[in-house]
């Protein structure tokens, strides 16, 4: 790791530490939700580490293939990036180690480093810090500019990154809970499978939602409805997650699969 020269922090330092943590924490605490502030949470992310970039990478739930993804970017991508499928496999490139080490990574300076040339996305200096979720890499937060970041921003980054993993876990159980839906997809599962509590099913998303399709099909075969009618429903699910891929896609955020 081509790591900055460490020297001991003045008091006032301490203090402007203390209060950016603090910042960082309200902020995050503060957010209703969080998978579609994404974005949002990028540029204000940014903007508090004083970065040139920052962004969001993020496994796909229920994917076979463990490749993270670029979901959120402070900034639009240069028009040259677009539409390239900006991922990185687990163990390939900057946030790929991290994500298979589960250890934050950072580079005073990438030009000078061993990992000088491997990385598509930074220049300068860059932090790459995991963001957990129930014990696992749920993706990784990227922070890059041309000067160097110290091991205090480090020591924040891995706060934010550990911040944002438990804001997308919370916002996804509140989900759950404000669905009445959910509720009797949950209680369904529960009486079907009565080893696992409500815990861990709310907590395993993949399961959640394959729960929640299941569930979907059934109310509506129990409503009288038939297969044709069934499949136009399908149909505009799928058309609304296309039309929601689409308007991310027109602010360069979202990588193409």
């Amino acid at each position: 790791m081509n790591r900055p020269p460490e020297t001991p922090l003045p008091a006032h330092a301490h203090a402007e530490l203390l209060q950016r943590l603090q910042a960082l924490i309200a902020y995050v605490s503060r957010r209703r939700q969080v998978e579609g502030d994404l974005t949002q949470i990028a540029a204000d992310t940014a903007s508090m580490f004083g970065a040139e970039a920052c962004s969001v990478m993020l496994f796909k739930d229920g994917g076979s293939e463990l490749r993270l993804h670029l979901t959120a970017r402070s900034r639009p991508l240069p028009k040259e990036l677009r539409g390239q499928g900006l991922s990185e496999a687990v163990g390939e490139g900057l946030a790929g180690r991290v994500a298979a080490s589960g250890r934050a990574l950072l580079v005073a300076d990438l030009a000078t480093s061993e990992f000088a040339g491997i990385s598509r996305h930074h220049t300068g200096s860059c932090i790459c810090a995991p963001i957990p979720v129930a014990g696992r890499v749920r993706g990784v937060l990227n922070l890059s500019r041309p000067q160097p970041f110290t091991h205090d921003d480090l020591a924040l980054a891995c706060i934010a990154g550990l911040l944002l993993g438990l804001a997308l876990e919370l916002a996804r159980i509140q989900g759950l809970l404000r669905s009445r839906f959910a509720h009797r997809a949950m209680a369904e599962e529960l009486r079907e499978h009565p080893e696992m509590d409500a815990g861990s099913l709310g907590a395993d998303a993949g399961r959640m939602a394959r729960v929640l399709g299941r569930t979907f099909f059934r109310e509506l075969r129990s409503a009288g409805y038939g297969s044709d009618h069934i499949l136009t429903a399908a149909t505009e699910v799928i058309g609304e997650l296309g039309r929601d891929i689409g308007n991310s896609r027109k602010t360069g955020t979202v990588a193409e699969d």
